[in-house]
C-alpha cells in the first residue's frame, strides 16, 4: 500500500520542476516511511514508535539527496557558494573604490577649471590695466605730483591712478606700494605686475616703479617724455631691479 501510495505521488507530480519533485517525493517517502513503521501490516490499532530509529532512518535517506531532516522539516545540506559571495563582496568594494575615484577626478577637474578662470580673470584685467595707462602716453612727468591729477604724473601717482580707475587702490608713494600684494621673482612677472628699483643716486631703497606690460616691457614715467614704454634691459632698469609684486588677484 505504502509502495503504491508512493509511486502514484510520483506520477501525479510528474509536471513539477524538478527540484520541488524532489522535496515532495523525499516528504512523500518520509510519510510512507513513517506509516510502515508506525502501522504494520496487520494491525489495526498505533504503536509506539521507536522516535530516535525514525529519525535516524530519515536522516540517512534525506543526506542521499543532500538535505537536512529538522523536525519534519526539508533544509538544503549544500554549502554556501562563498565565491559568489565573494564575488559580490569584491564588486561591492570595486564599485566603491570607483565611485571614491570619480570623486577625486571631479573634484581635481573642479580646482582646475576655477584655477583656469581665475587665471583668465586676472590676464582680462591686466590687459584692462595696460590700456588704462596707455590712454597717458606722452603726458609730462613731474617730481611729487597730486595725486589724482591727470596732467602730469610721477612714478607712484601714476600707478596709483591707472589702478584706482580699475579698481585696486594702492598707497601713495612707491615705498608704501612695494608693501602690498604678493612678490614674485623676477622669471615670474606677468602683464600688470609692479616692478620696483633703486636708484644710482640712491642705492639700497626702493625709488622707482612701473608696471610690468609683457614682452619685457615696461609702462612708466620717468623724466623727459613722460609716460611711454621701456625695456627692461635697458641700462639701470636692469640693473637697479628690486623686486616684483602682483596686486591683482
Amino acid at each position: 500500500m505504502c509502495l503504491a501510495y508512493g509511486v502514484a505521488k510520483m506520477e501525479e507530480e510528474d509536471m513539477m520542476p524538478n527540484s520541488k519533485k524532489l522535496k515532495k517525493w523525499g516528504i512523500t517517502v518520509v510519510a510512507s516511511l513513517v506509516i510502515s513503521v508506525g502501522f504494520p501490516a496487520g494491525i489495526t490499532h498505533a504503536a509506539t514508535l521507536d522516535t530516535k530509529n525514525v529519525q535516524s532512518i530519515i536522516t540517512q535517506i534525506f543526506s542521499q539527496f543532500g538535505w537536512k531532516w529538522d523536525a519534519g522539516k526539508i533544509a538544503n545540506a549544500q554549502p554556501v557558494n562563498t565565491q559568489t559571495s565573494q564575488s559580490g563582496k569584491s564588486l561591492n568594494q570595486t564599485e566603491t573604490s570607483d565611485h571614491e575615484t570619480n570623486t577625486e577626478n571631479n573634484d581635481a577637474t573642479a580646482k582646475e577649471t576655477k584655477q583656469e578662470q581665475s587665471n583668465e580673470l586676472q590676464a582680462a584685467l591686466a590687459d584692462k590695466i595696460i590700456a588704462t595707462g596707455e590712454k597717458y602716453l606722452g603726458t609730462p612727468y613731474e617730481f611729487g605730483a597730486k595725486s589724482g591729477q591727470t596732467n602730469t604724473f610721477d612714478c607712484s601717482s601714476f600707478v596709483q591712478h591707472v589702478y584706482k580707475e580699475n579698481g585696486i587702490d594702492l598707497p601713495r608713494n612707491s615705498r608704501q606700494q612695494s608693501q602690498v600684494g604678493q612678490t614674485v621673482s623676477k622669471s615670474e612677472i606677468q602683464k600688470g605686475d609692479l616692478l620696483f628699483f633703486e636708484l644710482r643716486s640712491n642705492p639700497g631703497r626702493i625709488g622707482h616703479v612701473g608696471i610690468y606690460a609683457g614682452n619685457n616691457k615696461i609702462l612708466h614715467t620717468w623724466g623727459p617724455g613722460g609716460v611711454r614704454y621701456d625695456d627692461l634691459s635697458d641700462g639701470w632698469l636692469k640693473e637697479g631691479f628690486v623686486k616684483a609684486k602682483r596686486v591683482i588677484q
